[in-house]
């Protein structure tokens, strides 16, 4: 299970956590048109060991991310004082697949279209638009704002001094992610649901 052509499982450490839920715990809600989407956290050059790589360019190395624990301790702190006050409808980890995966499965479960513009996107150095894509960069979060609470949600993030951006709306049917006035990717949610939840069956008919 999960071993790979060349033998056993990549090195993985597990770790188990437990928590108490609140007696009135936070119930995310799906995206709805006019919500917007926030980003909080920096995208670093951080594409090793990242699915893009491994998958498009079939090569397993390079720089994998790493996690600063303040950073990660900030921004934990920060979502969970959003939830706490209701300011977010939802909140998405942005790890696995990268920021285009997760904007994706926020279309996708949402059934709802978007409209991102990535070029504003927390970052260290300027990266290359594959970079904000896929890099798999820790402590990085996507939050659903209903646009009642975006100015309170921006001031907030704000006066914690967190670094984040206000990437765009969800509207429509379509996933449009633009960069520097150039599409990147512009497809249908309809098309993006098929791939998603039939990828199993479709490749064990067709290979």
């Amino acid at each position: 299970y999960n071993e790979t052509p060349s033998g056993p499982i990549k090195p993985t450490p597990l770790i188990g956590v437990l928590g108490i839920i609140d007696e009135t715990p936070f119930l995310p809600t799906q995206p709805i048109d006019g919500d917007y989407l926030i980003i909080i956290g920096k995208t670093k050059d951080e594409l090793g060991g990242s699915e893009y790589f491994e998958y498009t360019h079939k090569f397993i190395g390079g720089t994998c991310p790493c996690v600063d624990f303040k950073d990660s301790k900030i921004h934990m702190q920060v979502v969970l004082s959003l939830i706490k006050n209701r300011l977010v409808k939802s909140v998405h980890d942005c790890s696995k697949g990268g920021f285009a995966i997760a904007v994706s499965e926020l279309s996708i479960f949402g059934n709802i279209g978007c409209n991102v513009d990535i070029e504003n996107i927390p970052s260290i150095e300027n990266l290359s638009s594959e970079k904000i894509l896929f890099s798999e960069s820790h402590s990085r979060y996507l939050l659903v704002i209903d646009q009642k609470n975006l100015e309170y949600t921006k001031q907030f993030l704000s006066k914690k001094k967190t670094p984040f951006a206000v990437l765009g709306k969800f509207t429509g049917d379509h996933v449009n992610i633009m960069h520097k006035s150039k599409n990147l990717i512009k497809t249908t949610v309809d098309i993006m649901q098929k791939r998603y939840f039939n990828g199993l069956e479709d490749l064990l008919k067709h290979g």
